[in-house]
């Protein structure tokens, strides 16, 4: 127990685990340059328009246009502000591979990460519709049945969303895309858009 101790408070040791987590820091994602200037000040602008629209002219008792408005008007504005679409990270620690077609640990992780991304984007179908029909009824009885479209249509969105906007665990761009702005068309594809790393890569070694 003593030397435990000693090992944990001794210099070295925390000297190593903070240089390895200042490495981990300066590592960086591969750059993605932003959407061309007069498309983000458009969705900015159109955004901001839309939600200020929105809140002026819905009736305080039309939530569905409400609350839908600010979350179209919201998203538009954030894609201007970024330039594009954040990605979603699919390893913790990514570095740069060292052979661009080797495929190790991280990416063998990084892949099983995005399969069960895959396998709840899937599932999210028929847990919607499950959801609609326990919802429609109760909701029914009210002023606004279309709400259920925000109830369901949200969890939907951020399930896909975490899917299709997955960072490739090899290369670090975005797994769907196949341009490295941040703007790119997202498109269905087993395989990398940029590196060629297979979806199923790690279950054919």
């Amino acid at each position: 127990m003593f030397q435990m101790a000693l090992r944990v408070y001794s210099c070295p040791y925390w000297i190593f685990h903070l240089k390895n987590r200042i490495q981990q820091m300066a590592t960086k994602y591969p750059e993605r340059p932003m959407a061309p200037a007069f498309v983000r000040y458009f969705c900015m602008i159109f955004g901001l328009a839309n939600i200020v629209a929105v809140i002026a002219f819905s009736a305080c008792k039309d939530m569905f246009m409400l609350i839908g408005g600010i979350l179209g008007g919201s998203v538009l504005f954030a894609f201007g502000w970024y330039g594009g679409l954040p990605l979603v990270e699919t390893v913790v620690g990514w570095h740069p591979p060292a052979n661009s077609a080797a495929v190790d640990e991280m990416h063998r992780q990084g892949l099983k990460v995005m399969r069960r991304r895959k396998w709840m984007a899937w599932l999210a179908i028929p847990g919607a519709l499950a959801a609609t029909a326990l919802l429609m009824p109760l909701l029914m009885q009210g002023t606004q049945p279309e709400l259920v479209l925000l109830i369901v249509g949200v969890p939907i969105a951020f399930v896909n969303c975490r899917y299709y906007l997955s960072r490739c665990p090899r290369c670090g761009f975005g797994f769907f895309t196949k341009s490295v702005s941040r703007a790119a068309l997202i498109r269905q594809r087993n395989t990398c858009g940029h590196c060629g790393l297979p979806l199923n890569a790690d279950k054919k070694q």
